[in-house]
């Protein structure tokens, strides 16, 4: 089990693209210009954790251009130790979002095969540099999807990691575009053994790891799900999914589970409406792996986590830039008026 230390090290390892997309809710048919921002799975992670007062590093290939050079700028702004960052090749990824808006959902169109980091080879990177003076890593189920290559550095990067006793947390954060069910079980089945924290949820288990679901509620069946889980792969200390209820595009409601082996832990349930959807599984994930690290309870990591993601829901762009204090008052006191 993690002991309570603000101070550790959290790296990530994954894609940085660049996210375009339409203002005033516009479909892409419509846009004559798009509003630009940084964005990633992993890297959200790493910079959301910054932004809640952690030390951090992220891993990455970027081209050998300007683009390259406004990326590596982008996570230093956060304070994010972007040394082993890599440069090679000249395509940075893009992806297009379309907000959804009312009862019309939100489309993503991805725009990145080939980029600097899906082309990377394993002697790209050296990992006895990448994880010196490390005590987490995270890696979502986005970066092995993007190529062979990548998934097989996932692989030895987390295998490398537990040989040095670090602290794995992986997010299943499946992604349909980017490969199909058959390919993220057999990375999952592959790293479980590796694994002290996972974000899955019932459809994870479904869908990817084939599991019969049983009867009951969300809650009962999480907890046979978890429970199943943790006797199968014993080295696991957290799981972790939330529950969203879609009202409309701008309405939702999430409530958030952490299994801990012993028991599932549920958040409160908390609606808000919607500024900017994306990012908020990885501000979510980001305030689970705060509340592991500060030594929080189960109960707490479930409320902080739920409550993180509430407020990304708020912040335009794919980062959460919500403080641990903005999170706490936010889950002790709900929406309030002006700050003075």
């Amino acid at each position: 089990m993690m002991q309570s230390n603000k101070n550790k090290t959290i790296v990530g390892f994954g894609e940085m693209l660049l996210r375009l997309n339409p203002g005033n809710y516009q479909k892409i048919q419509q846009a004559n210009s798009f509003q630009a921002s940084f964005s990633g799975a992993e890297a959200n992670v790493i910079m959301s954790l910054s932004t809640l007062g952690h030390q951090t590093k992220f891993v990455t290939k970027v081209p050998s251009s300007a683009l390259g050079t406004r990326v590596v700028r982008e996570l230093a702004s956060y304070q994010v130790d972007t040394s082993q960052i890599v440069y090679g090749n000249e395509r940075l990824g893009i992806y297009f979002l379309e907000p959804g808006y009312g009862p019309r959902t939100s489309e993503v169109i991805y725009d990145r095969s080939h980029s600097a980091i899906a082309c990377a080879k394993r002697e790209d990177f050296n990992f006895d540099d990448i994880l010196q003076n490390v005590d987490v890593l995270h890696i979502s189920g986005v970066t092995p999807a993007l190529s062979e290559s990548l998934n097989q550095i996932c692989q030895a990067l987390i295998v490398e990691a537990k040989k040095r006793n670090i602290f794995v947390f992986y997010d299943s954060n499946y992604r349909s575009k980017l490969w199909n069910h058959s390919q993220a079980k057999q990375f999952m089945e592959a790293i479980l053994p590796d694994v002290d924290a996972i974000l899955l949820g019932i459809l994870d288990f479904q869908y990817i790891l084939e599991k019969s679901i049983p009867q009951g509620t969300v809650t009962q069946q999480l907890e046979t799900l978890y429970d199943q889980l943790f006797q199968e792969y014993p080295n696991l200390q957290y799981a972790g999914s939330t529950k969203r209820t879609t009202h409309s595009m701008s309405d939702n409601s999430l409530q958030s589970f952490v299994y801990d082996g012993k028991q599932l832990h549920v958040s409160k349930e908390q609606r808000f409406d919607i500024l900017d959807r994306v990012g908020g599984g990885d501000a979510f994930a980001a305030g689970f792996i705060h509340g592991i690290i500060c030594g929080f309870s189960s109960d707490d990591i479930a409320e902080f986590a739920n409550s993180a993601s509430v407020l990304k829901h708020s912040i335009h762009g794919d980062i959460n830039l919500a403080t641990e204090a903005d999170i706490i008052q936010f889950n002790k006191n709900g929406t309030q008026t002006i700050k003075r």
